[in-house]
């Protein structure tokens, strides 16, 4: 009791539980990592400052008259947006939305400091074959899936590199399995590519040839799927895959954001005795859930926007990636408008009272650009992105988090603890 001990100390202790997110006297966030910028690790070779030029290129000089576009490294602009954990290995990707981003795909160890160099994936000399990742996905059979966009989002000089593709890694050899090229009619127009921000694989290990994908496309707002064993994709577009106008002008991470992103998660239940599973998406600018059964996913001849409105989260539950919890039967969300993590357990109504913050911190978690459930926890990626946006982030401080967060922890004594886990 604070009665008993020196009040500066009582103070200080108060606010380190604020900060860290403690909930009902238990810690629920684990920084795993935090950077004040980026650096990166090329065979040894450090990059922490700015520098023009690759250091091992031969005849490389610095000339301070280059422009953004040539230089090779511009430490300010690598901004994390997605993650991945296999192992020992946690993968981080640093989509090419500026100049000066000298690898998109990259992974740390577990083991080490705890503001560590990124390495490109799967090597070095990779770097150059990936234009722009967002968020990838390991799946049970050991492998890791991505989109490359192929597009350079810097403001003013978009272009399209590459025609945007689905790529898989066998991460037992670190070799490339599969390279597939979207094809034009699984994109609206030139803007598609740049929305194709996550990527959700269904599959099961005794079955591991026959993998669907399921990709989101926040910016003309529909999803794309593919299939492993045809090698074939397609096209689907509904309303419920379309922001909400009224959803728009939230707060994030302290800025208000008029973004109309569209589609952005899509989160799977486990399968039940026939083998189906239920997905569950959701815009990015909406407070509402939906769902559909995967096989309508899998032949777009069945899919004719046979999809379930689950119901509304609530006010100010604007909310970006979300990933499922078998054991517990729980979804948790990032909702980026609180800077908090939401969750709600898929056997009660779809309902404000049944979707309750479990974790929250305007600092720790302002903005979660990535979450994902691995085992029996939940890891967030948080970047605080709309401050790069709207403002400057201040490179004295830390600006970029990985966490991890005991879901037992989380959910016990809320309304999402239906099963006792």
């Amino acid at each position: 009791m604070c009665y008993y001990v020196h009040f500066t100390i009582c103070f200080l202790f108060y606010n380190v539980i604020i900060s860290y997110g403690f909930m009902q006297g238990k810690t629920v966030i684990q920084e795993v990592f935090k950077w004040k910028q980026i650096s990166y690790d090329f065979d040894g070779v450090l990059y922490n400052t700015n520098t023009n030029y690759e250091r091992n290129a031969v005849g490389a000089q610095n000339n301070s008259e280059i422009n953004d576009a040539d230089k090779f490294f511009i430490q300010y602009n690598n901004v994390p947006i997605g993650m991945e954990v296999y192992e020992d290995r946690v993968f981080i990707t640093v989509p090419r939305r500026r100049h000066g981003i000298p690898s998109t795909l990259n992974y740390v160890r577990l083991t080490g400091n705890n503001s560590p160099a990124l390495k490109p994936y799967p090597d070095t000399g990779s770097r150059k074959e990936f234009v722009s990742v967002y968020r990838p996905r390991v799946d049970v059979c050991g492998r890791l899936w991505m989109v490359d966009t192929g597009h350079l989002e810097v403001p003013g000089e978009r272009k399209q590199i590459q025609p945007p593709a689905i790529v898989v890694f066998d991460l037992k050899t670190n070799e490339q399995l599969l390279r597939y090229e979207l094809k034009p009619s699984d994109l609206v127009n030139n803007r598609s590519s740049a929305g194709l921000t996550s990527i959700t694989v269904d599959v099961t290990r005794d079955n591991c040839e026959d993998a669907y994908a399921y990709i989101n496309d926040l910016a003309t707002e529909g999803m794309v799927v593919f299939s492993m064993k045809a090698r074939n994709s397609w096209r689907l577009d509904h309303r419920s895959f379309v922001h909400d106008d009224s959803a728009m002008n939230f707060t994030a991470a302290g800025y208000v954001i008029n973004w109309k992103d569209g589609l952005f998660s899509i989160a799977l239940s486990e399968p039940d005795s026939e083998g189906k599973r239920r997905a569950f998406y959701h815009p990015l600018v909406s407070t509402q859930e939906f769902s559909i059964d995967t096989e309508y996913l899998k032949d777009s001849k069945k899919f004719l926007g046979l999809n379930t409105y689950l119901g509304d989260r609530g006010s100010n539950t604007q909310s970006g990636s979300h990933d499922y919890h078998a054991p517990s039967r729980t979804m948790f969300y990032a909702n980026v408008a609180q800077d908090a993590i939401l969750c709600w357990n898929i056997d009660t109504n779809m309902a404000p009272n049944n979707v309750v913050v479990v974790a929250q911190s305007p600092k720790k978690l302002a903005y979660i650009s990535d979450l994902k459930v691995i085992g029996d926890h939940v890891w967030v990626l948080v970047n605080q992105i709309p401050k790069f946006i709207y403002s400057t982030f201040d490179t004295n401080d830390y600006n970029y988090f990985i966490h991890r967060l005991k879901i037992r922890d989380l959910i016990r004594g809320t309304v999402c603890d239906v099963r006792g886990f």
